[in-house]
């Protein structure tokens, strides 16, 4: 049973646990990306992306993840970093799937691996990145996101971080949920390639300045 507020919900370092679920929140935040890069092979990004959130480092990993748990359970998930550890973790997601991806999804990330980057605006050094936040499909609605927000904005000006980027499909109902929470538009991108293919539709760069 889901908590009927964000005043059930306890926030703490996320762990090395309930790896599936993580992914499938990690999913739901960019179903459109990961549905390119994996070729719409649901059962390979799980597989993968399960394993990533197990390790140590990565981009993907518990490690850079705040859990928002009820009773226990993971509930949503915010992962974030100060840019500088974004850009030094990122690569270790697409050697995983180099050594797990099944041939036929080695045949496919060329393709596409290329285009999806241009999505995606530079970072500034000076910005802390929310690559993911995500409330279980149960729990939204009811306050989880906020919560996980508030402290990602905390957690980014603890950190010397001058601002928050994140990026968010433009069709997303969550563009009104950050832009209530004191985000603004930035820049908005569309890649035709990945667009004709797949479906990808164009992304929204939001970012909030930290006084």
């Amino acid at each position: 049973m889901m908590p009927a507020s964000a005043d059930n919900i306890v926030l703490e370092e996320a762990k090395p646990a309930e790896e599936e679920l993580a992914a499938r929140l990690i999913y739901d935040t960019g179903s459109y990306v990961f549905d390119c890069l994996y070729d719409r092979d649901f059962d390979a990004y799980l597989k993968i992306t399960s394993h990533l959130w197990l390790q140590e480092a990565g981009a993907f990993s518990h490690r850079h993840a705040r859990a928002a748990l009820f009773e226990g359970r993971l509930a949503g998930i915010a992962l974030g970093f100060p840019q500088p550890l974004y850009e030094q973790e990122f690569g270790t997601g697409m050697g995983a799937m180099a050594e797990m991806a099944s041939p036929e999804l080695l045949a496919h990330l060329p393709g596409v691996a290329g285009h999806i980057p241009w999505l995606f605006p530079e970072v500034p050094e000076d910005a802390w990145y929310l690559l993911f936040l995500s409330a279980h499909p149960q729990a939204r609605g009811r306050g989880i996101g906020e919560k996980l927000l508030s402290e990602c904005f905390e957690r980014a000006r603890a950190a010397g971080c001058a601002s928050l980027h994140l990026d968010v499909a433009s069709v997303n109902p969550a563009v009104r949920f950050y832009e209530r929470m004191g985000l603004e538009r930035l820049a908005e991108t569309s890649v035709p390639k990945i667009a004709a293919s797949h479906g990808v539709p164009s992304h929204i760069r939001m970012v909030k300045t930290l006084a």
